[in-house]
């Protein structure tokens, strides 16, 4: 085992969690965006009801990674994936699979917050309206139960027909989180979800995640090692579109079997 010269992180979520069961599998995963390699066969398990982070320097593969997970890179021209990620026991890459029905179950939180042009409460209830809810008791229900998950409701219950526009960026991302719950995910995909945000309101979204992992499961791309240690119950390390090693995150942070993992999480490279 390689020892750490020094532990640069610590560590709030430290107990260990019953190991869930697996909710997504992962198995031999390459990506390609035409004739570039971008993931090579990667083979990981995500646990439900649990925090898996994806860290490793810029350009490493952690977001393509992540965006295939709901087929999202399906937008992109020339990006294929081969492999198999097996969820309720479907290989979600297969093409006949329903992707507007997986989106539903699979949401996803970008880098910067981008909420509808909108009111607040559209910004939750626009997803419903596509998925065919119109009763509006029902609607309003679902406004209210989100934002109140987001820690939102408090903050802004008074002005649910303002623009979201109006919300400050960390807000603005809580709506983001919201608008993902709506309808009921099993997963929440977040790509860098703090990186645009002072570090008030990012520690309000790692809270936000604790909390949420309770009933979702949760996979996180982050730059930020601190805040992996802090949240994660799982990380996955990347490099050159590689994944080097992938355990729970207290047993790779201090005690890491790869060199490379060693290097990067002490500062060496990236």
């Amino acid at each position: 085992m390689i020892q750490m010269e020094k532990n640069i992180v610590s560590f709030n979520n430290t107990v260990d969690v019953e190991e869930m069961p697996v909710q997504i599998s992962v198995e031999n995963v390459n990506i390609y965006y035409g004739e570039n390699h971008a993931v090579k066969d990667v083979n990981l398990p995500i646990h439900e009801k649990s925090i898996t982070a994806l860290i490793g320097p810029s350009g490493c593969g952690k977001s393509t990674f992540i965006r295939t997970i709901n087929r999202m890179n399906d937008l992109i021209p020339g990006a294929r994936c081969e492999g198999s990620l097996l969820y309720k026991d479907v290989n979600i890459l297969n093409p006949k699979v329903d992707v507007v029905q997986l989106r539903k179950e699979i949401g996803m939180v970008f880098q910067q917050p981008n909420p509808f042009p909108k009111s607040i409460s559209e910004n939750i209830q626009l997803p419903l309206r596509f998925a065919g809810v119109r009763n509006k008791k029902t609607l309003n229900q679902v406004t209210e139960d989100c934002l109140k998950q987001v820690g939102l409701w408090d903050e802004v219950k008074d002005r649910l027909d303002r623009s979201a526009l109006g919300l400050s960026g960390g807000q603005q991302q809580r709506l983001c989180i919201a608008r993902a719950l709506a309808l009921k995910p099993d997963v929440i995909l977040l790509d860098e979800p703090t990186s645009a945000l002072d570090p008030v309101s990012s520690a309000k979204i790692e809270e936000l995640l604790l909390e949420l992992k309770n009933s979702y499961t949760i996979v996180i791309v982050t730059h930020n090692m601190q805040q992996a240690a802090r949240i994660a119950d799982y990380t996955a390390f990347f490099y050159q579109g590689e994944l080097i090693e992938f355990g729970k995150t207290k047993t790779l942070f201090t005690n890491p079997e790869k060199k490379s993992t060693a290097d990067y999480i002490s500062g060496r490279f990236g």
